[in-house]
């Protein structure tokens, strides 16, 4: 990574917030690639988006049924099935 990579990452997620009409700060950017990271080093690199996609994909649906799913609890529990992943015997 270069020094400058965090801050193309936040004016990267402000911009995709405005595009997408979302409000500012609506997503935890360290979270989001703690779980890639784990979800690439201990699955396989393709999982990181697959899973961080699914992670929003599941909260957003909690959001919209009204289903209570604490959102540090969600991305807790796909980090520790990440982390405890065995791959295929074969």
């Amino acid at each position: 990574m270069t020094q400058d990579t965090p801050t193309a990452v936040a004016r990267w997620v402000e911009a995709v917030e405005a595009e997408l009409e979302l409000p500012a700060g609506s997503i935890d950017v360290t979270e989001v690639l703690d779980l890639a990271r784990d979800a690439a080093h201990h699955v396989a690199r393709p999982a990181a988006p697959v899973t961080t996609y699914l992670v929003g994909y599941a909260r957003g649906l909690a959001a919209s049924s009204g289903r209570p799913t604490p959102d540090e609890q969600v991305a807790a529990r796909v980090s520790r099935l990440a982390l405890g992943w065995q791959p295929d015997p074969t």
